[in-house]
């Protein structure tokens, strides 16, 4: 059945109707625009496909102060995505309108901008942490909430440069992200990888190394080519990244589509010296440029691909299932064990900050700490005198 206010009725000819506003009047009152569709689901998907098509949905600035009043928060979400859609990045786009469809417009779409108020922001938010699951196991993460309490108040912030009435925002909820401990492959359990990936050299596993030996992350490797590979210089080239997105167009067969675009920030876009024992390595299994280095042919492998067989690996390797990303992670700590400065691996790894590389990425061993806390006896009065003699401390 259609909710209060979303102007979705069943017909008497069983076919349900979707009513969208398409302009105003002079006076100021509204013009609708009628959709129809077997099921109350097909209708309103129609729905949302006309608002984000027209984007013509609110009343903007001409309209009185009593009509701006109307404004649901579903017409000033589409308007801002529709006004930011040439301004980000595609996988941006599709992300933001995820977002929209799935978590704001269900909960809070059909209610008036004024009625949003800081008390109802913030238990929606606090809400989706504790059930905000789709298939109701629980809540959303930290960070999904985090992503969508940004999209929000940038719609907010949006209405309010629109002249739309709405509350201030910028005490809004703000969930604490509580990031588990990463888990690094040890150096026997990289050994017990790489011992796989090295007997037979075939694509997947040059493109597996190349990502533990870069710190390359999986949509980077997926898009990597051949030609991005310098062999001379010993160097790779980083400058696209490989996604599966939404796709939004209106003829779509499928849901989903394959991206290939330039990395999210500018940083990303870097070459990566790399060992130039993995070069020599990849050097005789050299192909054409626009050859894809994990599949050897014209055809790109996507992520989820890669994904499934890097685990396939790892059972075959006996070690436990590590994601993808841990690759990067493993080769970050590699990299400080064997005394990396932060600048480099910074840029490296393609951060902008060396702040985020040093919290994020850098998991000192307990072995490493120990090496490191031994170098006290270097200046240490007991240290120097005893040696290598142990010292009992009373």
């Amino acid at each position: 059945m259609g909710r209060h206010g979303e102007n979705i009725r069943k017909r008497k000819d069983g076919r349900w109707e979707a009513r969208v506003i398409s302009s105003y009047k002079p006076d100021g009152k509204a013009i609708y625009r009628s959709v129809y569709g077997k099921t109350y689901l097909e209708a309103k998907e129609k729905r949302n496909d006309l608002l984000r098509s027209t984007a013509a949905i609110s009343p903007r600035c001409e309209k009185t102060g009593s009509s701006k009043g109307k404004i649901t928060l579903e017409e000033v979400a589409w308007e801002w995505l529709a006004a930011r859609k040439d301004s980000i990045k595609e996988s941006t786009y599709a992300h933001y309108t995820n977002l929209v469809r799935r978590h704001l417009l269900p909960c809070l779409g059909p209610r008036r901008l004024y009625a949003l108020t800081p008390e109802v922001l913030d238990e929606f938010l606090r809400e989706k942490l504790r059930t905000g699951r789709a298939d109701g196991k629980g809540g959303l993460s930290p960070k999904t909430v985090a992503d969508i309490r940004s999209v929000l108040l940038q719609i907010l912030l949006y209405a309010q440069r629109r002249q739309y009435p709405c509350a201030a925002q910028s005490h809004m909820f703000y969930p604490k992200n509580r990031q588990s401990a990463t888990r690094i492959m040890t150096r026997e359990e990289q050994a017990k990888l790489e011992t796989v990936l090295f007997q037979c050299p075939d694509p997947l596993h040059l493109g597996i190394l190349t990502a533990l030996y870069g710190g390359l992350r999986i949509g980077e490797v997926c898009a990597l080519q051949w030609g991005d590979i310098s062999l001379e210089s010993g160097t790779i080239r980083i400058h696209k990244t490989m996604l599966r997105i939404q796709d939004l167009t209106p003829d779509a067969r499928r849901k989903t589509k394959v991206l290939i675009d330039c990395p999210k920030t500018e940083s990303s876009n870097r070459v990566i010296p790399m060992p130039s024992f993995l070069m020599a390595f990849l050097k005789p299994h050299r192909m054409a440029k626009d050859v894809y280095l994990l599949t050897g042919k014209r055809a790109y492998m996507e992520p989820r691909i890669c994904l499934e067989k890097y685990k396939r690996l790892l059972i075959r390797a006996g070690l436990d299932s590590f994601t993808f990303h841990t690759l990067r992670h493993t080769f970050a700590t590699r990299c400080v064990e064997n005394g990396f400065d932060a600048k480099s691996l910074s840029e490296i790894l393609g951060h902008a900050n060396v702040n985020t590389t040093l919290q994020r990425y850098v998991h000192p061993s307990i072995t490493l700490k120990q090496e490191q806390m031994n170098r006290l006896e270097n200046i240490s009065i007991l240290g120097q005198s005893c040696g290598q003699t142990a010292v009992q401390v009373p």
